[in-house]
Order: structure tokens, then C-alpha cells, then sequence
């Protein structure tokens, strides 16, 4: 990632559980090579020197509304003790700094440049607090008038952090011409809301109930994000956005990614999440040896989004992984599914002529059976 040397693509992006070094300390052992702090500000308004609570609200177990809404530690914890900390792991330190007040943004650049920080990430894209306070994700003049700041008081590389907008492409260009050296992509997307239904409250404890959605829930609009940001950028982009797994990973870096951040999976997994990633995406290059390493898999798919499909040969059935549960039968529209018994086995998904091969079935086969596979 330029000058920054990663030892895996996985990097802890900035939130609550980077307020401190402490959960990326026991994150790094199981291959997380890095991380972004909280967003930091010099001058915190005491209505957000607090996070609300509750500032998550999960949904369908990988997926969350979140209020990361304020700072509970001082930003000299960073520089009396955490930038140290992070450090002495031999990992790069990414200072994330709030992109609203430009006075408070330049005083931090060079307080923690005398310390040597591998980069700066700044945030101008949270969903949340942006529709409370004006939204800097699709503001260029405020974009124009930060970098021509930033820039001017650092050569530290500048990572800017963008949330999906209809303006993600302009303010990726403009953040590229005017000196920044990484686009990260997505934040969270929203805002969004939640209601518990007993108590006819939102489930989020920030003022107006809104928060931003993160997670799963936005793992294809992150990937699209990227893709798009890739395709028309010099400069590397960051994946960011609902990853979960190593395939999330290798997703992410086909669509053009050099890098990824996890969030919302560490915050609900725990860190050794970063274990089963590293090792997925080991597994993957012993089952593909034809790429020898991430830099092979880096814009793979660019080449191959220019024409349309309108024909592909049906989904195959893996009969010794067909556990009969008829789960695709329920799926498909077009009555191309039937159930076989099988003698002393279990039933049989059968796919007929009807097929279109919309391969919704492909995408309801529980993962644990992973008995009906894509022929396209």
C-alpha cells in the first residue's frame, strides 16, 4: 500500500473497539497486520464526549445499525501511550482523524507526524452523525478545502474514507488529484433505523434512532463500491464494508481492492476471526496454485464485466452431498425441482429441462451441505 508494507491484507478498520490498542493487541497474533484508530478530534463537543448506548443493534447475526457516535478517551492516549503500543508489533499505525473541523484536522497532523505514524485516514463519510451535521460524504467544496489544508502540512500518506453516495466517484477523483494517496471504501451506509417493537423505541440510543448499517447487510454495495472506485483511480483503494470471510476477502481484491478493513465481524466474532480469514485465504491459494500470491488475485474481474449473459448450462446437484431437505425446491419459481428417493440414502434434488438457471437454488443449499453448485 505504497510505502506501508502489509504482512496479510487484513487491517482493523477504525470504531469503538479502536478506541484503544488493546483489541487489535490480541487481533495482530492471528494475522491482523494493522489498524486504524477511532476517529480522533482535538476539540470533542461535550454532547458527544459519551458513546450513546445502545450503540449497536444487530440483525440477522452479522449485521448491525451502529451510533459510534463520540470519543470516550482523549486523543493523547494515542500519543502518550497507544501509538507506542501499536508499534512495538512491528504492524503500521493509521491515525483516523475526524475531516469536519480543518483548524483541529492540521493541529493533529502535526502533533502526531513528530511521531512518526505510518499514515492518516480521514473520515468525511459516516453516515450517521453526517446527517446530523452536514453531509461531508457529498460535499467537493468541503473535500477541495481540506485536502489543499491537509496537504500542505504533511508528507505522511493521506488515506480518505468515502461511504457510498451517488458523488463516491467525483469526490475519489478529487480527493486523487489533490494529493491523497489511498481512497478507503465504504463506511457505513444509511442511515438506517430499527424499532423494538415492545417498546416502540428505537433500538439505537442516539438522538433521532438512526444509525449506520454495517456488515453483511452491505457486503455487494461495499464490493460494487470498490470495483467502480478501482477502475478509475491510480491510486489503491482500501476494501472496506461487510466482510466476514476469506472468500469477502478475495472478492474484495478481485474487485480491484489492495487491502481490506474488517469491522463489524471482529466487533461481533472477536478478534480471532482474523485466524479463520488467514487460513481461508491460505486454503485458497493451495487449492489454486496458479496464483502465487494476493498481488495475482488484485483486479482480476476488470476484464470480465463488459458483456452481458444471457445463457448458462444448468446447476449440478453433488448427490453425496444432497441431504434431501428440499430447501430449493421451496426456491425455485419455475417448478424445475423434484425430490428423488434414493434407496437406504436421503432424497435427491433432481433439475430439470425448465431450469433457467437462475441459480436461486445455488444460493438457499445450506453452506453446511453445499450440495448444489453454479456451472457458469
Amino acid at each position: 500500500m505504497g510505502n506501508i508494507s502489509l504482512q496479510t491484507p487484513l487491517l482493523l478498520a477504525s470504531g469503538y473497539i479502536t478506541e484503544t490498542p488493546e483489541f487489535f493487541l490480541r487481533a495482530q497474533p492471528y494475522g491482523c497486520s494493522g489498524m486504524i484508530t477511532r476517529s480522533l478530534k482535538q476539540h470533542v463537543p461535550p454532547e458527544r464526549s459519551r458513546i450513546t448506548s445502545p450503540r449497536y443493534a444487530i440483525f440477522d447475526t452479522d449485521s448491525m445499525l451502529n451510533c459510534e457516535w463520540g470519543n470516550e478517551k482523549p486523543w493523547t492516549d494515542w500519543q502518550d501511550h497507544g501509538i507506542r503500543q501499536v508499534k512495538e508489533t512491528g504492524c503500521p499505525i493509521i491515525i483516523s482523524l475526524s475531516g469536519r473541523d480543518l483548524d483541529s484536522c492540521c493541529y493533529l497532523f502535526q502533533v502526531f507526524d513528530e511521531m512518526s505514524v505510518d499514515a492518516f485516514e480521514i473520515n468525511i463519510s459516516c453516515s450517521h452523525s453526517g446527517a446530523l451535521h452536514g453531509n461531508l460524504n457529498v460535499d467537493l467544496l468541503h473535500l477541495e478545502q481540506l485536502m489543499k489544508r491537509v496537504r500542505g502540512v504533511t508528507k505522511t500518506p493521506i488515506w480518505i474514507k468515502l461511504s457510498y453516495s451517488n458523488l463516491l466517484i467525483p469526490m475519489a477523483k478529487q480527493a486523487e488529484e489533490l494529493g491523497a494517496d489511498v481512497v478507503v471504501c465504504t463506511n457505513s451506509i444509511g442511515p438506517g433505523m430499527l424499532i423494538d417493537t415492545k417498546t416502540t423505541k428505537p433500538k439505537l440510543g442516539i438522538k433521532g434512532g438512526g444509525g449506520g448499517v454495517t456488515g453483511k447487510a452491505i457486503f455487494p454495495i461495499a464490493l460494487w463500491c470498490v470495483h467502480q472506485l478501482s477502475e478509475t483511480l491510480r491510486i489503491p483503494v482500501v476494501g472496506c464494508g461487510g466482510i466476514f470471510t476469506a472468500d469477502n476477502v478475495i472478492q474484495m481484491l478481485m474487485a480491484g481492492a489492495s487491502a481490506v478493513q474488517l469491522y463489524t465481524a471482529p466487533a461481533l466474532k472477536g478478534p480471532t476471526v482474523f485466524r479463520k480469514i488467514t487460513a481461508g485465504l491460505q486454503r485458497f491459494f493451495v487449492e489454486n496454485p496458479k496464483y502465487d500470491s494476493i498481488n495475482d488475485l488484485i483486479g482480476l474481474t476488470f476484464k470480465k464485466m463488459d458483456e452481458h449473459q444471457f445463457s448458462s448450462p444448468r446447476p449440478v446437484v453433488i448427490e453425496e452431498r444432497c441431504a434431501g431437505c428440499g430447501i430449493c425446491i421451496q426456491s425455485c419459481a419455475f417448478n424445475a425441482l423434484s425430490m428423488v428417493r434414493r434407496v437406504d440414502k436421503n432424497a435427491l434434488a433432481v433439475i430439470s429441462n425448465n431450469c433457467i438457471s437462475c441459480n436461486a437454488c445455488v444460493g438457499v443449499c445450506p453452506p453446511k451441505f453445499n450440495a448444489i453448485k453454479a456451472s457458469f
